[in-house]
């Protein structure tokens, strides 16, 4: 071959190749659908799982991801993470602009190493590395592959495709190989049909696959995304985690494993510590006055830190080494107020729930391990079932914040795992009651007291002011009362109920508002709705999902102000009441003996509706947003001459 010819065939095939990655990733030759409301298209993605044992199953990513503005940066960024039984074996990627054209290459060295430990962690023995691209120019194309092997076959990585807002995708599949006489349980949630399935004499491989999926796009209202998403989840019946073996097909097994092998053997506790419940409580009738006392006994020992180490982050570390350090994490403070609730006799179980202020249940037909992120106790009394948050030091006996309410939890006992459901605040018992009480200065000034009392998932609205000093208190309240002007003389806080099923407090404040009412020669102008507005919400054209409100509530505004002599009391009363599906509102101002008195209430329900109703929702909060910043004209009488 002569040289001139060796020549052109290189170049010819350098040319080949140069046009191909042009042609793969160049943004042109995306379908337009696929880039329409998209800040992120998925151009090609693959999760391959090989488990070929209980402690040997390897994870291969490839992705392509074209990355269409700032907002889909995130989309382009890659997180991995490992720890003693998860090894990250190698990663290749490379950077295309928008025609294709490759504009730098990176590998597993020009990832950050750091700890996965948040700020609240003590230690957690899982480390992440992470890679965000240091491109500026949009559209861009981010492509890669990962290897990883794990050691564990208890947690197998799921395929949720389209589980985010505002990305396409052009093409993604999921492939996992097992061996033929392997037991496995496979859960699907919106993926139609089911996945292809080939056997040989060594190997099973089961394989889904989505193409050119539009992306949804986010929109206020709209339900969590894991609601309607694509989702497979494979759980192995007989697993490996951490040198631990096991073996569950539901939950009533996996509860079970929990208690006999993470729990049973954790619960003891020194001497000294048992003869002093005992004192503690020996004058004490009830087992609820008992768990009470307990309870605020754990509060005051022990603080949170979280803990992720030894098996995987969900084993408990022994009630003793709390006892002894004063500290510990969801698992380890659960475990521990379950051991002194041993002592005295009270019957307790560790659950596991799914925290967040969107509820989310564990999924009731299929045990698996991925649902859970954190651990609260229950304690069955006698018809009157407790609940207990045991990190955190200020909340009280009995009540479950907005963080775990109503939604389904696995528990562990002795007899095995049952699924439970903590409590739910309704649309009522979610209240905020406000009662205010000015007078009108000569001015346009307010002077007078405001009280507020807080209720059910209300409760924690401004709860943890009660335990900060006079200068924070005083600069929460300015930013939560966003009214001009206003000064705060005195702040009082107190407990009103204590009993789990009525937890209440009040909040009561001593104010000033300079030049609030504005006089002209005829009127006075007075704002009557000043602490609580609701905010407007934007319309959405062709909305595609529906309509979700994630808690209902109740909001109550009574404020009294007693007029100046000069002001008239012969004005038009006010009697609005607005009402849809989702919600009602009413406003009513009247006069009475000098005093005009100004009730606001709004009531929103929770659900989930049809899209349509939008529309609606959004006229009615528009009027809402109308109404509360209205303005009340007072005539003044002038003297006669």
């Amino acid at each position: 071959m002569t040289r001139k010819l060796w020549l052109i065939l290189i170049f010819t095939s350098v040319i080949h190749v140069y046009l191909k990655g042009q042609i793969i990733y160049a943004v042109d030759v995306m379908s337009d659908h696929l880039k329409e409301r998209a800040d992120a298209t998925v151009r090609n993605e693959c999760l391959e799982v090989d488990m070929k044992s209980a402690n040997d199953v390897t994870i291969r990513i490839t992705r392509a991801v074209t990355v269409h503005n700032k907002n889909g940066e995130a989309h382009g960024a890659i997180e991995l993470y490992y720890n003693k039984s998860r090894k990250i074996r190698s990663v290749k990627g490379e950077i295309f602009n928008e025609f294709g054209i490759s504009i730098g290459k990176f590998s597993l060295k020009d990832f950050r190493d750091r700890s996965a430990s948040g700020q609240s962690n003590l230690y957690d023995d899982t480390r992440m590395k992470n890679y965000n691209p240091a491109v500026y120019n949009y559209p861009y194309t981010i492509a890669y592959s990962v290897e990883i092997k794990e050691n564990q076959n208890l947690l197998i990585p799921s395929w949720a495709p389209d589980y985010d807002y505002d990305v396409a995708i052009e093409q993604s599949s999921y492939v996992f190989t097992c061996r033929p006489t392997d037991k496995i349980r496979i859960h699907q949630q919106t993926y139609k049909g089911d996945a292809i399935v080939e056997e040989t004499a060594k190997s099973r491989i089961y394989r889904w696959e989505l193409k050119d999926i539009k992306a949804r796009r986010s929109e206020p209202y709209s339900p969590p995304r894991h609601h309607y998403a694509t989702h497979v989840r494979i759980v192995p019946e007989n697993f490996q985690y951490f040198k631990k073996t096991g073996h569950f097909k539901d939950w009533q097994e996996l509860g079970k494993w929990n208690y006999d092998y993470l729990l049973a053997d954790k619960r003891a506790l020194p001497e000294a510590t048992v003869r002093h419940v005992q004192e503690l409580t020996k004058d004490m009738e009830s087992p609820k006055e008992k768990a009470k006392a307990l309870y605020k006994y754990m509060q005051d020992k022990t603080r949170y830190i979280s803990i992720q180490v030894g098996i995987g982050g969900i084993e408990p570390f022994p009630a003793e080494t709390v006892d002894k350090l004063g500290y510990g994490d969801c698992k380890a403070l659960v475990n521990y107020m379950q051991s002194l609730l041993d002592i005295v006799a009270i019957p307790s179980y560790y659950c596991v729930v799914e925290a967040g202020s969107y509820k989310r249940d564990i999924t009731a037909d299929f045990a698996n391990v991925s649902d859970g992120n954190h651990i609260i106790l229950c304690i069955p009394f006698e018809n009157d079932t407790t609940w207990l948050e045991c990190t955190n030091q200020k909340i009280p006996f009995g009540y479950l914040s907005n963080f775990t309410d109503d939604r389904l939890v696995l528990a562990c006992s002795a007899d095995g795992g049952k699924i439970l459901r903590t409590p739910k605040f309704s649309d009522t018992e979610s209240l905020q009651y406000r009662e205010g009480h000015f007078k009108i200065l000569a001015d346009g000034s307010l002077e007078g007291v405001l009280t507020t009392t807080f209720k059910g998932g209300q409760f924690d609205n401004h709860y943890y002011n009660t335990f900060l000093n006079q200068q924070d208190q005083t600069q929460n309240i300015r930013k939560w009362y966003d009214v001009d002007n206003i000064s705060v003389r005195k702040i009082d806080y107190e407990m009103i109920s204590e009993d789990k099923d009525s937890i209440a407090f009040r909040e009561t404040l001593d104010l000033t508002i300079k030049s609030h009412v504005v006089r002209s020669d005829a009127y006075a102008i007075l704002h009557n709705n000043i602490f609580n507005q609701a905010q407007p919400i934007p319309a959405t054209r062709n909305r595609t999902n529906d309509l979700y409100i994630n808690r209902g509530y109740t909001d109550i505004d009574v404020i009294h102000y007693t007029l100046p002599e000069d002001i008239g009391t012969s004005a038009i009363p006010v009697n609005k009441r607005l009402e849809t599906e989702m919600g009602v509102y009413e406003l009513r101002i009247s006069i009475s003996n000098g005093v005009l008195t100004s009730y606001r209430m709004i009531q929103l329900r929770e659900g989930i509706y049809p899209k349509e109703k939008y529309a609606t929702f959004h006229e009615f909060m528009t009027e809402v947003y109308g109404l509360d910043r209205g303005k009340y004209n007072l005539s003044i009488e002038k003297e006669a001459i």
